[in-house]
C-alpha cells in the first residue's frame, strides 16, 4: 500500500500560500506608503525646506526655466535654448547652441576666432552679467590686443559652462555642442569639486537638480524617481552621506573628492578632452580653481583642498597642457604669486574678498561688518572676480601662443 502523499504536500502548500500573503501585504504597505507621501505632498515639502539664503538665487533661476532635461544618461540636462531668466538684476540667457550669450550662426565669417569656455557655476558666471564672465573678460582683452597691433580680427566668447557639471557632462557638452562651433582655443575651467563621476540629474516637474547616488543604473534611478517613496530613500541616503565629517573629503561619501574611482572618472574625461582639441588643432589651456573659501583654509598647509588642486595640477602637467593655478590667489595674493612656502612669517594679503564674492554676509565678514561668516556661505564670484582671473589667466595663455 503506497503513502499517503498529504501530510507532505501539506507544508509546502502552506509556505506558498504564506509566502504569497507576505508578498500581497508588502505591496500593500508599499503602496500605501506611496501614496500617503503623494498625498502629503513630501517631495514638494522637502525641496521647499532645502532653499536657504544662499541659495535662493539659484532656486529661481531653475524655476525661471533656464534649463531643460535631455535624454542622454551622462549629460542629463543643459540649458534650455532661448531661455532668458533675470535674478536680482543680473540677466541669464541661453542661445540656440545651449551655450550662455547671444545667438550667433553656426559658421564663422570671416576675422572671427572663438574662444570656448567649458566648466561648471564658475565658468557659466553664476552672478555676474554674460559680458563679465571669465570668457568674456578673456575675449575682450584678445579683442583690445588684436586692434593694437592693427589686426581686425574678432573674438567671440562661447560660454558652454553649466552650474552642477562634472567633468564628464563637460566632455559631453564639447562633444554634442561645442566642436560643431569650431572653437579655435578651449578653456577648461576646472573646479575642483568637478571630482565626480555621477552628477545631477534635473526634475523637469520641480525645476530642480536632484542628487542620486544609490548604485542602481543610471535608467533605472531615472524611472525609479517617479515613485515618491523611492525618491524619499534617496533623500535619506544623501543627507546620511552629507552629515558624515568632512563629506566632500570622507572617501566614504559618494561624491568625495578624493574618491579614488571619482578621479579617475574625472581624469579619464579630460584626458578625452585634451584628445578631442588635439585631434582637431585647437588650443586647450587648463584653468585650476580649487575649492572656493576663506582664505584661511587655502593658507592652512593641511587643508585638504591643496591636495586636490595639487592632483588637478598633476593630471595638467602629465598631459602637457598649458593652464593657471589659481590657489596663489585664493591664498590671498591678487598677483597671483604663491608666497605659502614663507613659513611662519605669513606676508600681509592683498585679495579682497569682500570685492569678488556674490553673497552679501560673505562681504561683509571680509568687509569687518559681521562677526563670523554665514552658515551656509555662497563664494561664487562677481563680475570684479572674473576680471581679476582674466587678468591672471591672459598673460599664460598669450605665453602658450593661444591668444594674441
Amino acid at each position: 500500500m503506497s503513502p499517503d502523499p498529504t501530510p507532505k504536500s501539506a507544508p509546502a502548500g502552506r509556505w506558498r500560500r504564506r509566502f504569497l500573503l507576505s508578498c500581497l501585504s508588502l505591496a500593500i504597505l508599499l503602496g500605501a506608503a506611496e501614496l500617503a507621501l503623494r498625498l502629503s505632498g513630501d517631495r514638494e515639502r522637502a525641496f521647499a525646506d532645502s532653499v536657504n539664503r544662499t541659495n535662493r538665487r539659484w532656486v529661481e533661476l531653475l524655476k525661471g526655466g533656464m534649463y531643460e532635461e535631455l535624454e542622454d544618461p551622462l549629460r542629463r540636462y543643459a540649458m534650455r535654448p532661448g531661455a532668458e531668466v533675470v535674478v536680482d538684476g543680473w540677466r541669464f540667457r541661453a542661445n540656440r547652441w545651449r551655450a550662455r550669450g547671444e545667438d550667433f550662426p553656426r559658421e564663422k565669417p570671416p576675422g572671427e576666432k572663438r574662444l570656448l569656455a567649458l566648466g561648471d557655476s564658475f565658468c557659466f558666471g553664476l552672478w555676474c552679467d554674460e559680458d563679465q564672465t571669465l570668457v568674456a573678460h578673456l575675449a575682450r582683452a584678445a579683442n583690445e590686443a588684436e586692434r593694437a597691433r592693427g589686426s581686425d580680427t574678432h573674438w567671440r566668447p562661447i560660454n558652454l559652462g553649466v552650474p552642477g557639471y562634472w567633468s564628464g557632462q563637460q566632455l559631453q557638452a564639447l562633444v554634442d555642442d561645442g566642436l560643431a562651433l569650431a572653437p579655435d582655443v578651449v578653456v577648461l575651467y576646472f573646479n575642483t569639486n568637478d571630482i565626480e563621476r555621477e552628477g545631477f540629474f534635473f526634475d523637469p516637474e520641480l525645476r530642480a537638480l536632484r542628487a542620486d547616488h544609490l548604485p542602481l543604473p543610471t535608467g533605472l534611478r531615472r524611472a525609479l524617481w517617479h515613485s515618491h517613496l523611492y525618491g524619499c530613500a534617496v533623500r535619506l541616503a544623501n543627507e546620511h552621506w552629507a552629515a558624515l565629517p568632512d563629506a566632500s573629503f570622507n572617501p566614504a561619501v559618494p561624491w568625495a573628492h578624493t574618491r579614488p574611482d571619482n578621479q579617475a572618472a574625472t581624469a579619464r574625461a579630460i584626458e578625452r578632452i585634451a584628445q578631442l582639441c588635439a585631434e582637431r588643432g585647437i588650443g586647450l589651456f587648463f584653468v585650476n580653481q580649487p575649492l572656493i573659501t576663506w582664505c584661511g583654509d587655502a593658507r592652512n598647509p593641511a587643508w585638504p583642498g591643496a591636495a586636490l588642486s595639487n592632483w588637478a595640477r598633476d593630471l595638467r602637467e602629465r598631459l602637457g597642457l598649458p593652464g593657471y593655478e589659481l590657489l596663489p590667489w585664493l591664498r590671498g595674493w591678487s598677483d597671483g604669486v604663491d608666497r605659502s612656502q614663507a613659513g611662519a612669517d605669513w606676508p600681509a594679503h592683498d585679495f579682497q574678498p569682500e570685492r569678488v564674492y556674490a553673497d552679501e554676509e560673505v562681504q561683509k565678514f571680509f568687509a569687518g561688518r559681521a562677526a563670523a561668516l554665514p552658515r551656509d556661505p555662497d563664494f561664487h564670484l562677481l563680475g570684479a572676480g572674473y576680471a581679476d582671473l582674466a587678468r591672471l589667466c591672459y598673460p599664460a595663455l598669450r605665453k602658450a601662443g593661444l591668444l594674441p
